[in-house]
């Protein structure tokens, strides 16, 4: 039975994305880079250097309020091969609910493997990295890449994206290449797209 007026208003009103996202990243700054979510011409930069076999899944670093998830899914990714990790107690839920047919681990980045399905491992056509990476000291990302590369098949690149004008990811000391791939102004701030890969 439909709810009527008064039953409708007396429910909880779901937060606003922006809202939501500009208030976790007051609660945790440095694990968000932005104050606002990614703007649709950034989200449809980076999804579309997202590749994947059709034995394999891609999976999203970092969700937020699903700016990139939903880029994604628009791209092309089918919902039940995406894989999105977000640690954050409040966004997860809120991904849960906007997203109900997309694969949403809660957890740490670093634990990855734990996370995916067994089978999986080894089966991610691309990783595309939305967390901060430029913050992260050179241990911390160099954990964080051994675990995109433990999990990717060999000669596969993952993307990430940044608001600095040099990359995120500190190369020589990672044993990596990499490279800029795209650039929009359309955003706030303007973002980069880089593409990594190991020889």
């Amino acid at each position: 039975m439909p709810l009527d007026r008064a039953e409708a208003a007396a429910l909880p009103k779901e937060p606003n994305a922006a809202w939501l996202f500009f208030k976790r990243w007051m609660a945790r700054p440095l694990q968000m880079a932005s104050i606002t979510p990614s703007s649709p011409q950034l989200s449809r930069l980076i999804a579309s250097e997202a590749v994947f076999g059709p034995d394999e899944v891609v999976v999203e670093f970092g969700g937020g309020t699903g700016a990139i998830t939903r880029a994604l899914l628009e791209h092309g990714v089918p919902a039940n091969r995406l894989y999105t990790v977000e640690r954050d107690p409040e966004l997860a839920p809120y991904l849960r609910r906007h997203f109900p047919a997309v694969n949403i681990l809660e957890g740490d980045v670093v634990d990855v493997r734990k996370m995916l399905p067994p089978h999986l491992v080894g089966k991610v056509g691309s990783v595309i990295c939305g967390i901060p990476m430029i913050l992260i000291p050179t241990e911390g990302q160099r954990a964080i890449v051994d675990e995109i590369f433990a999990i990717m098949p060999k000669g596969r690149r993952f993307y990430a994206y940044t608001y600095s004008a040099r990359s995120p990811l500190k190369r020589k000391e990672l044993g990596i290449q990499g490279e800029r791939v795209g650039f929009t102004i359309a955003n706030v701030p303007p973002a980069s797209v880089w593409g990594y890969w190991r020889d």
